[in-house]
């Protein structure tokens, strides 16, 4: 147990005498519900150095790299009265570590800002002040339909329509005609685990095209936030080759790690793939731990050995609610179109790898037994493996495995 000490900084020109703020930190958890590790700190006068007091938080027993979202709501001090002047508070992810240690990395997903004119008119003898909070603009857009366009992929009322569905886990994250299947299995994961983050750090990215969770910085470039090339060449002609909200996350991921080359369009293949290597780094950063893995050293994906029958059967040991099982595929696994059966897709196990009459899949199991594996892979957790697959299938088609504790 472990009790913090919880402050922050408010970036502002405005002389801090007139500021007066109030802040609490939390998680959701999984009934909707705040868990506060600090409560409402009530209406406090910003100090001179434009901080806010430091107020001890409860008694924590979460491991320090655990995810918080602190809140902060503003309100603008004349004379005796003061005036609410956020339309809603502002919000950021924050790791406990951050409230320990003064390295940036473990710091606030976003700064703090707030920046007003203040208008002085006149009604009668009475001198009105007008407070005007400005706010940063939207990060995406796309030349082909941009804001005002009724199309707008990117306007705010389709990314929070696509964010209620995801929410209510009517359905997940999609790559649809990209190469983002990496991604979106670290998306996928998140969403299950913390999906207070996954809204924030969408919140967060539309806004402002930047977020962080944990260590892990997404700052998508100029080119990937105003893609090309994103629009189906059919009728009706403004639908995206990826849904916008995964554009915004799984895009954002994928063009802030890459050293050599932008991420700006659905069409790009190289710029898309994602290694194991990558994909536990996003993870650990993230907060997570490798507990178990199979085949993941860069030289498997040139020499691309296949996972045996005790491989799958030591995956299937760690299945439950604690962990995630991602693995690499060929996407052949599951559509016989796809002709090509070198690895190329990532998945994330959502149930054990089973018989047809649900009994597990055990070390004695003839390869010839037909098999079901419930898991996550474009946008849907379904049995996604063909009819009449049989267990020594899903050996011919898996490459890599990892397993993955919580992401906290």
């Amino acid at each position: 147990m472990t009790i913090y000490n919880i402050s922050t900084y408010i970036k502002t020109k405005t002389d801090p005498k007139y500021i007066v703020y109030e802040m609490e930190l939390y998680k959701i958890d999984d009934k909707d519900n705040k868990v506060y590790a600090l409560k409402s700190t009530g209406k406090q006068n910003l100090q001179a150095d434009k901080r806010t007091l430091v107020h001890s938080s409860l008694d924590i027993s979460d491991p320090e790299n655990t995810s918080y979202i602190l809140e902060l709501n503003l309100f603008h001090k004349i004379g005796n009265d003061e005036y609410e002047v956020l339309p809603e508070p502002m919000t950021a992810i924050i790791p406990l570590k951050g409230f320990l240690i003064t390295d940036k990395k473990w710091g606030p997903s976003r700064e703090f800002e707030y920046n007003e004119t203040t208008e002085k008119t006149q009604n009668g003898h009475v001198f009105i002040y007008s407070v005007k909070v400005s706010f940063k603009s939207r990060a995406f857009e796309v030349k082909e339909h941009p804001v005002g366009d009724q199309h707008d992929p990117f306007r705010k009322e389709k990314i929070e329509e696509g964010l209620a569905f995801r929410l209510a886990k009517l359905d997940y994250p999609n790559q649809d005609r990209s190469m983002l299947c990496g991604p979106a299995a670290f998306f996928y994961c998140l969403l299950i685990d913390r999906p207070d983050l996954y809204k924030q750090m969408v919140k967060e990215l539309w806004e402002s095209g930047k977020t962080k969770i944990g260590t892990l910085k997404l700052e998508p470039s100029y080119d990937c936030r105003h893609p090309t090339n994103f629009f189906k060449n059919e009728p009706p002609g403004y639908l995206p080759k990826v849904p916008a909200i995964d554009w915004i996350t799984l895009a954002s991921l994928r063009d802030t790690e890459n050293s050599f080359f932008d991420y700006d369009s659905p069409n790009d293949n190289i710029p898309g793939i994602t290694t194991a290597g990558d994909l536990k780094t996003w993870f650990k950063k993230a907060g997570a731990e490798i507990i178990y893995e199979i085949n993941t050293k860069i030289i498997n994906h040139i020499t691309g050995p296949k996972l045996t029958l005790k491989d799958l059967c030591r995956l299937n040991s760690y299945v439950c609610e604690d962990t995630h099982v991602v693995m690499l595929i060929t996407s052949r696994m599951f559509d016989k179109r796809i002709l090509i059966t070198t690895k190329n897709h990532w998945i994330v196990w959502a149930d054990k790898l089973k018989l047809i009459n649900g009994y597990e899949v055990t070390e004695q199991t003839p390869l010839t037994e037909l098999v079901q594996l419930k898991c996550f892979s474009w946008g849907e957790v379904k049995n996604h493996l063909l009819k009449n697959t049989t267990l020594a299938d899903v050996m011919q088609y898996s490459y890599a495995a990892f397993v993955i504790s919580k992401i906290p």
